[in-house]
């Protein structure tokens, strides 16, 4: 593990010094997320702030890997930067059509998928697992974006599932992979200085489509190579469906991601409206609505870490307002990583543990579910 130390530390910093940079150039460029009806911030909010851990990232990546002969991860954050200069474009231009973003992400998709060949092996029929690779990577890219609509909560939770990848990839033998995975959460924990509520930098849309696309990325990677060596396989060794289980893994770490973007187009359709309209109706936005004992004593945490920082000001968004994101984004934090410790004691179940725990986890998503759309956000729609 000592192995990772330096280029950790290397990005971590990097990003630290990097990210003011870039706000200072955001606000010279008028490149800033401005406010409306359905945002949060009550002042403008300069964007950008994807560079400021993209080129860390990839700066101490090329560093300490330049003499890597993984093409795969190459190819990955190739594509994911060419995807990154169309989220630029679209903080650049004050918004671009759903159409030229979805068009995006396909075709960096199939760049990789048929390009480089990084695919899923799930199917036996080869054209089955192209598709499902580029809906898988057009999904979680659309995931992580859509999951941006709130201060800390896309890069904290990407921070969290970098960081479990981090754990199976260097337990699978994938060094590389693993540095790779670990750069990133370090660049993210940096980063999450400045874009923690009350953020004073929004990773934008650059950031997002990066994040989306590289997480999707590095699950297609991550072999199983030591699934094998599972309880439910020693015990069951007539079961050798590897990639029955396996595909629980990233479901499990991207969890948050895909639950919120589920639940926004399933009761965005229910409700008469198109699932890529922009709105206040997340799992974070329906959250900060919830009252209860437990938030109310995370309320006084947060109000205490405020004012231990010096984070209240005049300039920066109302307190109160602060406090009901960050408790927010906390408790989404905070089942992120339970999702991705439970990745981590898979190998130690049985199948009927392993099928407990799945039903388990679908429970607990369709009860979620089913309590936070019952928070009132639609007005005026079509019955």
């Amino acid at each position: 593990m000592e192995i990772f130390l330096l280029p950790v530390a290397t990005a971590f910093i990097l990003t630290l010094a990097f990210v003011p940079l870039v706000k200072m150039l955001a606000w010279k460029l008028n490149i800033v997320d401005k406010p409306e009806a359905r945002k949060l911030q009550v002042e403008a909010v300069p964007l950008l702030g994807g560079l400021g851990f993209l080129a860390p990232f990839a700066l101490t990546l090329l560093f300490f890997y330049k003499g890597s002969t993984d093409l795969n991860l190459k190819a990955v954050l190739c594509c994911a930067v060419l995807l990154a200069a169309l989220g630029f474009w679209d903080d650049k231009s004050g918004g671009i059509s759903w159409r030229w973003k979805l068009g995006g992400q396909i075709l960096a998709a199939l760049a990789l998928v048929i390009g480089a060949g990084v695919r899923t092996t799930f199917f036996e029929l080869e054209i089955l697992n192209i598709l499902a690779s580029v809906f898988w990577l057009t999904f979680i890219t659309n995931s992580l974006n859509l999951l941006d609509n709130m201060d800390g909560l896309s890069a904290g939770v990407s921070a969290i599932a970098s960081f479990f990848f981090f754990l199976l990839a260097y337990r699978a033998g994938q060094p590389d992979l693993a540095m790779f995975c670990v750069l990133l959460a370090a660049c993210l924990l940096a980063f999450l200085k400045y874009n923690f509520s009350p953020a004073s930098i929004f990773m934008g849309d650059l950031g997002s489509l990066f994040l989306g696309f590289t997480l999707g990325a590095v699950a297609l990677l991550l072999q199983g190579t030591e699934i094998r060596s599972w309880t439910v396989f020693l015990t069951y060794q007539n079961f050798n469906r590897y990639e029955l289980v396996s595909v629980l893994i990233p479901l499990l770490v991207l969890a948050v991601p895909i639950f919120d973007t589920l639940l926004v187009m399933s009761l965005r359709t229910l409700n008469g409206l198109g699932i890529f309209t922009p709105g206040r109706d997340h799992s974070s936005h329906r959250i900060t609505q919830l009252k209860g004992a437990a938030q109310r004593r995370l309320d006084r945490i947060i109000l205490l870490y405020i004012r231990l920082t010096a984070r209240r000001k005049k300039t920066r968004q109302h307190a109160l307002r602060g406090i009901a994101q960050a408790r927010t984004v906390l408790i989404l934090y905070a089942c992120a990583s339970l999702l991705g410790v439970s990745t981590l004691i898979l190998a130690q179940l049985s199948l009927a543990n392993i099928i407990v725990l799945a039903v388990l986890v679908i429970l607990i998503a369709l009860f979620s579910a089913r309590k936070l759309a019952q928070v009132l956000v639609y007005k005026n729609v079509r019955k």
